[in-house]
């Protein structure tokens, strides 16, 4: 039976269980129908962070003594029901209604029986959001935006909707870029395309492309002399020379002099050409001056159509948890592996995907994988392997996955001292992410100097990016591509993932691999204000994946990999493998360290290896290397490093064995610095 409800478009059916004879009308019965737990169909939400993307039918079922007459729900917490009629009475029914309300609607639910018994209401929270944010940009007045203009898109989700847009993508002129205010300085004169695409919370999402024209004005060139100037790419004087020239020629043309005013615009080009250096503020200005010359001359050429589009797009796709099984225990198999991802805090839910992904390289790599996490029940080892020196020693490195937890998910009675005597003893270690939010500095600040520094904190994000709240767009830097680890990767390139914050710069004390570019998202539009609030972040200097040798072992740390998705991807899974493969000491690889020598000299200066002399004078030149190394100054970095090999092939430096490894870690160093200066 279908019948029309009300105009909202609810259609409701129902299937009878049993029948039973109707109650003589003498007899009172006031015992109400019991109501079970609705389900929703699809049982599994169709979009993301628990949200539908269409209608969703809410399935009723309830039994009564005498007979279920209909079902009721409600939209609005009950203040009105809409009913679905129940044929013939049964004692046993059940009954669905299609939901299509938008929004997080707590939906409550009851069934009535034939002597109008009400059962109590129970409810259920369906989360519908059918509509795509939408952009606009307030700065574009009819298809015209200013040459001094900040271009920042406004992001909205219709309302009652999921929220939490993210631009997922951002394309400046069809070419990708990070999500960020575009200066319109930065832009040509002409017409230009801003295109971004946009998801909420659910999934929804929609590209929008913006055409537009970039135009100047007397004001606009004031303004962008006065930021040239404060920028220092403009002198002062010629500043103030330009300034006079553009306050003249504006006069004459308020007063309707147009020749005269483009005679006092030509003289401003000629200035501009003497006594700026070549670059973007000389040609920017020359630029706008022309323009206004034209325009004064009623020469611009005819504008190309503007207007903002908007197209249907795909929203982020939903990765589920992979079901975890223990990998057979390969007895040919190259190496072994150890997986340690127990937290005590904090639990990333990348955690099952990054242990499917090194069982995939164990597999496709012919090293054996075992994983001790008590939270995966389906693949963890019984016991701790980190209660027995002799048992972490069967392992040729060991992978922290965001093992999060303070003060630590490693006893420090029981499992610390065995995991350090394990590096000492030339172990590999392996840094996934929260492996740097793990323990304390005040409780064990050894692990602080393996893991390379503490985590502090992150920017935010936006859930419109699906399964990761507060990731973010970022441009990476591979500093070093001589690494394994590194050297498939292009000299820069674009990642989106939750970018940690360190208790200090860890780059004097490690080798450097990867490092962010903070102004790729020091303002991202996915992170709160921060377009017109800029991030606090690292002051500029963001290392984000390094190796070093450390107390005898050799580690690897990458602190990207929050983000899920990052486990499918290809390029990334060879970062992981690098570290790997170089910890377990199968593959060489560069990973000196200014910290490491500085360390030796004081070693062999304090065991009488190095003289006095030859010490002071290696630690001076290695302050020298490291200082040139910091600000980027490789070719006096390089230098300083050939001293510390002379001296070390000094016999009268100190002992043969000291001195030896003395010119190799120097050596190592150069090779790095050499490498950076190429």
């Amino acid at each position: 039976m279908r019948r029309r409800l009300r105009t909202s478009a609810v259609v409701a059916c129902v299937t009878a269980a049993a029948l039973i004879p109707a109650a003589p009308s003498w007899a009172q019965e006031t015992t109400p129908p019991t109501i079970n737990a609705a389900t929703l169909s699809p049982s599994a939400p169709t979009g993301q962070n628990n949200w539908y993307t269409g209608s969703v039918t809410l399935n009723m079922s309830a039994t009564d003594d005498v007979g279920i007459a209909k079902f009721q729900y409600s939209l609005n917490g009950g203040t009105a029901y809409i009913d679905v009629p129940v044929e013939e009475a049964p004692a046993s029914a059940t009954a669905s209604a299609v939901i299509t309300q938008e929004g997080n609607t707590s939906v409550r639910y009851r069934a009535v029986d034939t002597s109008g018994n009400i059962a109590a209401a129970r409810s259920i929270s369906v989360r519908i959001d059918t509509r795509a944010p939408a952009a606009s940009y307030p700065a574009i007045t009819d298809g015209h935006v200013g040459h001094a203009a900040t271009l920042i898109p406004t992001r909205t989700d219709p309302a009652p909707g999921s929220g939490g847009v993210a631009v997922l993508n951002m394309y400046l002129d069809g070419r990708l870029v990070p999500p960020l205010p575009v200066q319109t300085s930065d832009l040509s004169l002409g017409v230009h395309t801003l295109a971004v695409h946009l998801s909420d919370a659910a999934s929804s999402s929609a590209k929008y492309t913006q055409t537009f024209i970039v135009t100047t004005s007397f004001a606009d060139v004031g303004t962008l002399i006065a930021r040239f100037v404060t920028a220092g790419s403009v002198p002062a004087e010629a500043g103030a020379a330009l300034q006079a020239k553009l306050d003249q020629a504006k006069a004459l043309a308020d007063a309707g002099s147009a020749k005269h005013a483009s005679q006092v615009l030509n003289e401003f080009v000629s200035i501009a050409g003497d006594r700026i250096a070549p670059g973007s503020a000389r040609s920017t200005l020359v630029g706008d001056a022309r323009y206004l010359i034209d325009q004064l001359n009623g020469q611009l050429a005819p504008e190309p159509a503007t207007g903002l589009e908007s197209e249907p797009a795909e929203g982020p796709k939903f990765i589920p948890d992979p079901v975890l099984a223990p990998l057979p225990h390969n007895p040919d198999a190259d190496y072994n592996v150890l997986v340690f991802a127990k937290t005590t805090g904090f639990r990333h839910d990348h955690i099952p995907h990054t242990v499917a992904a090194i069982q995939k390289l164990g597999i496709e790599h012919n090293f054996n994988v075992d994983v001790y996490d008590p939270q995966l029940p389906t693949v963890t080892l019984p016991t701790s392997p980190f209660l027995s020196l002799d048992t972490l020693k069967q392992y040729d490195t060991i992978v922290f996955e965001s093992n999060v937890g303070h003060p630590g998910p490693l006893n420090a009675i029981t499992e610390q001292p065995n995991f350090e005597a394990y590096m000492k003893q030339g172990g590999g270690w392996v840094g996934i992410h929260g492996a740097a939010d793990s323990f304390e500095i005040g409780t064990w600040p050894w692990y602080g100097n393996l893991a390379g520094g503490f985590f502090t904190n992150h920017p935010n994000g936006q859930n419109g990016f699906g399964q990761c709240g507060s990731c973010i767009h970022t441009e990476v830097v591979t500093e070093d591509n001589t690494h394994p680890a590194t050297a498939h990767l292009p000299d820069r390139w674009m990642t989106v993932d939750e970018l940690y914050n360190f208790d200090r710069n860890m780059r004097a004390d490690v080798h450097t691999l990867l490092s962010l570019n903070e102004d790729s998202y020091q303002r991202s539009l996915n992170s709160g204000n921060a377009a017109t609030n800029p991030l606090r972040l690292m002051n500029g200097d963001h290392p984000i994946a390094w190796c070093q040798n450390w107390d005898g072992g050799k580690a690897f740390s990458n602190i990207l990999g929050h983000f899920r998705t990052q486990y499918y991807d290809d390029s990334f899974m060879q970062i992981i493998l690098g570290g790997i493969e170089t910890t377990a000491d199968r593959t060489g690889a560069n990973c000196s360290s200014y910290r490491e020598t500085s360390l030796l000299i004081e070693a062999d200066r304090a065991a009488g290896l190095l003289t006095a002399d030859a010490a002071d004078a290696a630690d001076t030149a290695l302050g020298i290397a490291r200082d040139s190394y910091l600000a980027t100054n490789y070719t006096t970095a390089i230098p300083a490093l050939n001293s510390i090999v002379d001296l070390a092939n000094d016999e009268a430096s100190g002992n043969a064995a000291a001195r030896s490894e003395l010119a190799r870690q120097a050596r190592e160093l150069r090779e790095w610095m050499q490498n950076l200066n190429r």
